[in-house]
């Protein structure tokens, strides 16, 4: 009893300090509600909108079968990320178009994807250099710190072009092994009858298991012809998306092929040969380079072993038996 006396006397003895801890939780409390209701918040018109569409959406099955579109992000990721994608947008629309086609072609077709990469070469430019300032700061920030902090901001604002360059690649890759198998399956349905959008879609079908990328790109092409939009510019499109030398002149013989009236099968024929050749022509230039290639290995790593294993036993007499009877000891 005693004791909740001195405590209650000492209370009202300091009641400043208590009333900067109750002023210093209520400001957290605050804090952490205004934040809840910034990133929680939504507008009404919206959600009205989110339910129309997710009562339009198609049956659950069809969605399984083909995701060519990815939905807009609505969480606290899509919060931080937009804000800093303002900062860093580019302002002008050629620049915008381009940096939009670079993640087209790396598989990134949603907005969502263009406020993400802008808002990662703001944070890693960011983040960085403050892991290097935390870390310096128990033992001084000199020149050599900021220099360092200006480097590191450097690389973290480069580093998603650079990751952003190997995924296009490896999607590239992947499409260009799919695609002789593509076009033999595209000769065969033409052959046995199909139009081109029915042999666009089957194959689109028919190469998923194989190649996600390519029976993507063939489906968005088919969406884009049933809505509407003229063949030529969908095939453009698809060589657009891809940026890959084969499927531009994939594209361009199926144009020629619609323009002039030609035979849609003996075209794709005469193509996929050309493309063996290619192919063919590729990997013998890839064999005559493993020999220049095989060059530096030999003379930095396997060279220097076998002179060593030859030479070392030799120079050892030298140095125990030669050099002392040189010397006349």
């Amino acid at each position: 009893m005693n004791r909740l006396l001195n405590s209650f006397f000492s209370i009202l003895e300091t009641p400043e300090y208590f009333g900067v801890l109750a002023m210093t939780f209520l400001a957290a409390v605050g804090l952490v509600l205004g934040l809840y209701l910034l990133f929680t918040r939504s507008n009404v018109l919206q959600r009205r909108l989110k339910r129309l569409t997710l009562s339009q959406k198609e049956p659950e099955q069809s969605k399984k079968k083909i995701r060519l579109f990815e939905e807009e992000q609505q969480g606290f990721v899509g919060k931080i990320a937009k804000p800093l994608h303002n900062v860093v947008a580019p302002a002008e629309g050629a620049t915008k178009k381009k940096l939009r086609l670079k993640l087209i072609q790396a598989g990134f077709r949603s907005e969502r994807a263009y406020q993400n990469y802008l808002a990662a070469k703001v944070v890693g430019a960011v983040v960085f250099p403050a892991i290097l300032v935390g870390t310096r700061f128990f033992y001084g920030f000199n020149a050599e710190a900021a220099a360092l902090c200006l480097v590191l901001a450097l690389a973290g604002f480069l580093l998603p072009n650079l990751f952003l360059h190997y995924l296009t690649k490896a999607r590239q890759q992947r499409i260009v092994k799919a695609l002789p198998d593509a076009l033999d399956l595209m000769v065969v349905c033409v052959e046995a009858g199909l139009g081109l959008d029915m042999t666009f879609k089957r194959i689109g079908e028919e190469i998923r298991p194989m190649n996600q990328d390519l029976s993507d790109e063939f489906f968005l092409t088919n969406l884009e012809i049933r809505g509407g939009r003229p063949r030529h510019e969908s095939l453009k499109n698809m060589a657009l998306r891809t940026g890959i030398s084969e499927i531009n002149a994939l594209m361009t013989i199926l144009v020629q092929t619609a323009r002039f009236g030609t035979s849609l099968a003996k075209s794709l024929r005469v193509h996929a040969d050309s493309m063996r050749v290619k192919r063919r022509q590729m990997a013998e230039e890839k064999a005559a380079k493993a020999a220049v290639k095989l060059l530096f290995p030999l003379i930095f790593f396997i060279f220097p072993a076998l002179f060593v294993v030859l030479v070392g036993p030799a120079a050892i007499k030298i140095v125990t038996i030669l050099f002392p009877a040189m010397s006349g000891n």
